[in-house]
């Protein structure tokens, strides 16, 4: 066992390994090389203390979703992001239609989402607001 090593992990020979163990090994190193190969700079100097490939995971959910606090706020202000939706004397139609569903789609990302027929009555009713 390594001092950074969690309690429970017992560190082994790797001569002593056997074949499931092995390929497990070499499965996780490939995804690990996967990930940071396909991370940027940045993401990646963030996550390149994770060990394992389940800690890298881990740490890019919570580092682009947030805990669950984060997106339940996050979900708070989309919802009234859409309930005061309107559109801009300014913007063209495709302006407001890709705002609309730039906002209908980061609501579902946070598990918020509507009929489709209740949400082109809204982008229907922001039109004739304008």
């Amino acid at each position: 066992m390594t001092a950074d090593a969690p309690e429970h992990y017992v560190r082994k020979e790797i001569s002593k390994w056997s074949d499931p163990e092995k390929a497990a090994m070499l499965k996780d190193a490939k995804v690990r090389n996967i990930l940071h190969n396909s991370l940027d700079n940045i993401m990646s100097n963030r996550v390149i203390v994770c060990k394992i490939v389940k800690e890298i995971w881990d740490a890019l959910k919570t580092r682009c979703q947030g805990t669950m606090v984060i997106k339940n706020n996050r979900r708070v202000v989309l919802v009234q992001e859409y309930e005061q939706f309107d559109a801009k004397a300014d913007e063209s139609i495709t302006d407001i239609y890709d705002k609309f569903v730039t906002l209908l789609n980061d609501q579902s990302l946070v598990g918020e989402e509507y009929k489709r027929e209740d949400s082109n009555t809204k982008f229907m009713r922001a039109l004739l607001e304008d």
